[in-house]
């Protein structure tokens, strides 16, 4: 969810992790992401298109992520956060429709997040680096000669992501007041893919938990193929890095190269 100079994007961003806007199942490590202009698309994994005498590197057990998983968001504007929820929601296949959650939260003029049930997954950058030191780019691939073949594009290459299965929302007053959240309208419009409950603090307070985990940050490398050798290079989390999937995303990320003498950024 776009939630910059948050609390929670505060947090993500301190550790290298660049917030998807609008989070979606199918967005994990390996995945490549091409830039070109103003336009992201999510290209297919890496290994797709990676011949390597290595073998694929194996994605990490998911593992609990302390200090993220309950960190609550700013108080947003109730017609902005209503928007992110559903394009959250959608994420996790609830096809919850925006007038349903208005009338939801109909008493709100602000609304809070929070995601529960945080888990990380990630390939090390060893086992990355290994993998693209060994093996060869299928240029015959026309997507992969446009975008690593270009000078005008660049490539990114996602190495660890967060993924959540709930998401709670606190209705509140312009003052930051609690007020009533009426679940009871939500009934018969949510899939059964996610059910929705009264949260923790009562009535104020809904918690939407799906079957699926949706990637909602994400960290990349940068790496350059420089004098015949492979040169790793950091990108901190940005705010101006962005990336898409089938819409608009924000979020920030760290790189890695794939093709010879070319950026391999992945957003």
């Amino acid at each position: 969810m776009g939630l910059c100079k948050d609390p929670v994007t505060t947090e993500l961003n301190k550790r290298g992790y660049n917030l998807v806007k609008l989070p979606r199942v199918g967005i994990d490590p390996m995945d490549v992401l091409g830039r070109e202009d103003d336009s992201i698309e999510k290209l297919g994994s890496i290994a797709e298109v990676w011949t390597s005498t290595v073998s694929v590197p194996p994605t990490s057990s998911p593992a609990a992520v302390a200090g993220i998983t309950g960190e609550k968001t700013s108080d947003l504007d109730v017609g902005i956060g209503l928007k992110l929820l559903a394009d959250a929601l959608a994420g996790l296949g609830a096809g919850l429709s925006l007038p349903s959650l208005n009338l939801a939260f109909k008493k709100a003029k602000k609304v809070q997040f929070k995601f529960i049930n945080v888990e990380s997954t990630s390939i090390t950058p060893f086992a990355l680096g290994k993998f693209l030191a060994n093996g060869s780019l299928d240029m015959s691939n026309p997507f992969v000669s446009h975008y690593f073949g270009n000078d005008q594009t660049q490539e990114y290459i996602i190495f660890a992501v967060l993924k959540s299965d709930s998401i709670s929302v606190a209705a509140k007053t312009e003052t930051g007041t609690a007020v009533e959240a009426d679940i009871g309208a939500l009934s018969g419009a949510l899939k059964a893919s996610v059910s929705a409950k009264a949260g923790a603090t009562g009535a104020s307070e809904i918690t939407f938990q799906g079957k699926v985990q949706a990637t909602f940050a994400f960290k990349v490398f940068q790496v350059l193929f420089e004098n015949g050798k492979w040169v790793p290079k950091g990108v901190g989390a940005d705010d101006d890095l962005s990336f898409a999937v089938g819409a608009d995303v924000e979020a920030a990320v760290q790189p890695a190269i794939i093709a010879p003498g070319r950026l391999l950024r992945l957003r």
